[in-house]
């Protein structure tokens, strides 16, 4: 989960977005980042449904390589493909989806971690409660009903599941709704789409106390009230009856992505009307985060993993003019978004040659004085005789 922090990095990003999104908050371990991704509704309906551990039956499609580190950023726990875990290493999950909730980034007080651009009616209809899951999956599942606490509640979905492992049975039903952590939980669950502002950052405090002491990992998913229809590709198939080999279209789920290698001019994805946030992160959880935070390296660079769970900005040239004898001048930039000017190697020549001009001046001073103070020698005046008495 992202900390809270005293501004919105990504608010000045979305300044100009007037279209309401859908937005996740993903509570749990991993490594976290002050800033918001933005990603395609068919990313996030994965990245939901790897959380909800129903990726057996899904097919994700073609990936771009920033779009699967999205997936393992935001994907929460996974069961290792070897080796045997234990049961306190799988943790119970909670997903809680709100809907009808219209909301820009700017009124949320607690930062969400994505930003869905134009949400599809699929992150509304998927995800439903399994109740049989423990015969297929060895998951308890419940749909727990929020009006138990809350009468007359609206738009609000809870779905618990824990590990059956070194369990004999699941749990009954009738058991969930009374077990401490579901008992509290419900204090801060919202009533109503019009609570959902004012409750929401008691309910993340609490689901971060739930990752902390229980192992609860949660997912909130928060819908607008308009939910654009699905676009499901076509599967053609050649004449044997095997599909055919789609081709790579990574405009549909890629988010905004930037090139791999450096330039000398500015990439094209930036914007010339982006403002910067006054605090730039050091790291960022994701390429896209890095990108959509930054502008894109301010055009001047490239976003890299500079080691595990970790992006930050690369910084390039860029050619500032071409002089009449064909030769060019470049400016190089720096800065954790490649937003300044790098005048390091003018400055360390002008400082060195200051320097040195300094000490030979200094030091030329110092031996005229030098010489000036030393007493003249006794050889001036030996052959001058003095004058004689008269007779």
């Amino acid at each position: 989960m992202k900390s809270p922090i005293s501004f919105l990095p990504c608010a000045a990003l979305l300044q100009h977005v007037a279209a309401q999104g859908a937005y996740l908050f993903t509570i749990d371990r991993s490594v976290v980042s002050s800033s918001t991704a933005m990603l395609e509704s068919e990313l996030a309906n994965a990245i939901v449904a790897r959380r909800r551990a129903l990726t057996a039956d899904r097919s994700i499609g073609s990936m771009n390589e920033n779009s699967l580190d999205d997936l393992n950023i935001y994907g929460g726990y996974q069961t290792p493909l070897f080796g045997e875990t234990t049961t306190d290493e799988a943790p119970g999950k909670l997903f809680i989806r709100l809907t009808d909730v219209d909301m820009s980034v700017g009124d949320f007080e607690q930062l969400p971690d994505i930003w869905v651009q134009n949400p599809t009616r699929d992150l509304l209809t998927d995800f439903k409660a399994i109740p049989d899951r423990q015969t297929k999956d060895g998951i308890c599942e419940y749909l727990v009903p929020p009006s138990l606490n809350a009468p007359n509640t609206k738009g609000v979905e809870l779905i618990f599941s824990y590990p059956l492992e070194g369990e004999p049975t699941c749990l009954r039903a009738s058991e969930i709704p009374q077990i401490p952590l579901i008992l509290s939980l419900h204090n801060f669950m919202p009533t109503s789409p019009s609570e959902v502002k004012g409750a929401l950052p008691g309910l993340v405090r609490i689901l971060k106390h739930f990752s902390a002491t229980q192992n609860v990992e949660s997912t909130v998913l928060i819908l607008p009230s308009k939910l654009a229809k699905a676009n499901p590709k076509p599967h053609p198939r050649r004449s044997g009856g095997e599909p055919e080999e789609e081709p790579l279209d990574l405009s549909s789920i890629a988010p905004l992505a930037s090139t791999s290698k450096l330039t000398s001019q500015p990439t094209g994805n930036s914007s010339a009307n982006f403002t910067l946030p006054r605090v730039i992160p050091e790291c960022f959880a994701s390429q896209s985060a890095c990108d959509n935070t930054t502008n894109f390296c301010s055009g001047h660079g490239t976003c890299y993993q500079a080691h595990s769970k970790c992006f930050k900005c690369r910084c390039g040239s860029t050619l500032a003019r071409v002089n009449a004898d064909g030769t060019t001048k470049t400016t190089q930039w720096g800065g954790l978004a490649c937003q300044k000017k790098d005048v390091s190697v003018p400055f360390i020549l002008f400082a060195t040659f200051g320097v040195f001009m300094a000490a030979v001046i200094a030091g030329g001073i110092g031996l005229l004085y030098n010489m000036g103070a030393e007493p003249l020698p006794s050889v001036i005046g030996a052959g001058v005789a003095g004058p004689k008495a008269g007779k």
